[in-house]
């Protein structure tokens, strides 16, 4: 077996991801998304090569931007920018266009008939009212993959209703069912309902380009965000349709699992421990030194150790056991008897991870323009075409220049004209949109084109 492991790690060895293509290559975005859920889409498909052209409104004043530029966790801004556009916008190009200016309608056509995929997370119905909506751009590119990420779909009573993270929770059901009985139901932390769905809007355009390479035709994709919930919240429907109640909140534990739950270690460290198969159980039982338990009919097969009565009594024995000892131990015994237990680890010990930092998955890297910095890599590695990350979200309107100049054949002058007439901007001077102060931006190649 040692064979396969070392063929598998030479097989998507890290150190040569960059060597390797891209599977995305020559797919160009334009993306007007803003805050989360609409750039993590947009980032997913540059990490696997996409050319992903980020779009930003002047804002007001002008250079402003995304309004996510003015938030941080408790306002601690790092070399003046938001931690959230430095970890959503990853390998982006950044303009500013006015699309209610008529130049700037005029360049963002010009840019689509060049594109492949248009990508927008406003209230249902803005792009229609510019004249720049699916059905518009379809007549000039028939090609074009639009994607439109919003709260409630672009269609239906609830269109127009606001929804962000935790009220897409909300709606969904899934807080319903998240905490402890008897408590008031828990917000699921770091804005899943943005990120499940920014997943689900990457891996509809991933199909929809297949589609297209089969029969050259583009399509129009809506994703919601309550939906998205709708799909990872497991059988909590088909127990509501079944029983015709309401599935009750259940903190740590797992209804389907038997034990499965945290528990507190002699050493005041907490561990996960779940047993999905009666092997499994049984190996936990030879660790606990407790195998007259597979003799005693409540817990001998799973369908009786999931009654609700024998669950509880389960989980009041591996709760006594795990007391007795330290997480090592129980980790060590894990590994040796053959059940699954993970110790509860808090951030900076992820980010410390050496298994994670050698996979990328925790992804160290130099970034042009801010220096060393650290984001999440892709869960999915490809051996042949991997993702990869270049570098995180740039200040509004760095990349002007290189794509006005290079895509559209602009000169200087009539980049500066665009400038005076306000269809393009760069950044304010103002925390969340201007460069780090230790930065000569005017010697960055890519800056200046």
């Amino acid at each position: 077996m040692l064979e396969y492991f070392e063929w598998a790690e030479r097989e998507f060895d890290p150190e040569k991801i960059f060597e390797k293509p891209e599977p995305l290559e020559g797919v160009r975005v334009l993306d007007l998304t803003v805050v989360l859920f609409g750039p993590e889409a947009g980032s997913l498909l540059a990490e696997f090569g996409a050319e992903v052209i980020r779009i930003e409104m002047p804002g007001s004043p002008p250079g402003m931007g995304d309004f996510v530029r003015s938030v941080d966790a408790w306002a601690r801004f790092w070399k003046d920018a938001s931690s959230a556009v430095l970890w959503c916008q990853r390998n982006k190009y950044f303009t500013s266009l006015n699309l209610k200016h008529p130049r700037g309608k005029d360049l963002f056509l010009r840019l689509v008939k060049k594109s492949d995929v248009v990508l927008e997370n406003f209230v249902p119905g803005t792009m229609d009212r510019l004249g720049l909506s699916y059905r518009h751009l379809k007549e000039v590119n028939p090609r074009l993959i639009y994607l439109s990420l919003s709260g409630y779909g672009q269609w239906g009573e609830r269109w127009n209703w606001p929804s962000f993270d935790a009220s897409g929770q909300a709606m969904s059901g899934a807080a319903a069912v998240s905490g402890y009985e008897g408590r008031v139901p828990l917000r699921l932390p770091s804005y899943p309902g943005d990120l499940i769905a920014a997943t689900a809007g990457f891996m509809s355009v991933l199909a929809a380009l297949y589609y297209r390479e089969k029969t050259g035709e583009g399509q129009y994709i809506d994703v919601a965000q309550v939906e998205t919930f709708l799909r990872v919240m497991g059988s909590v429907f088909t127990y509501t349709h079944l029983k015709g109640k309401d599935r009750k909140r259940m903190g740590n534990r797992d209804p389907s699992i038997a034990p499965a739950n945290m528990y507190r270690t002699a050493d005041g460290r907490l561990v996960v421990i779940s047993t999905l198969t009666t092997e499994e159980f049984r190996r936990l039982c030879r660790a606990m030194d407790r195998e007259d338990l597979m003799e005693d009919e409540r817990f001998s097969r799973t369908s009786q150790r999931l009654r609700k009565e024998n669950a509880d009594e389960i989980d009041r024995m591996v709760a006594e056991w795990c007391k007795q000892k330290n997480l090592d131990e129980i980790l060590r015994m894990a590994r040796e008897y053959g059940f699954s237990a993970g110790e509860v680890r808090d951030s900076k010990q992820v980010y410390e991870d050496e298994h994670l930092r050698a996979r990328r998955s925790v992804w160290v890297f130099d970034d042009p323009v801010y220096g060393k910095m650290v984001a999440a890599g892709s869960p999915a590695k490809l051996s042949k075409s991997p993702g990869r990350i270049k570098w995180v979200g740039t200040p509004v309107g760095y990349h002007n220049r290189y794509i006005f100049k290079k895509l559209l054949g602009l000169s200087e002058e009539e980049i500066e004209e665009l400038i005076r007439e306000g269809v393009i901007c760069y950044w304010a001077d103002f925390i969340g949109r201007r460069p780090p102060k230790d930065f000569d931006y005017e010697k960055d190649p890519v800056f200046i084109w």
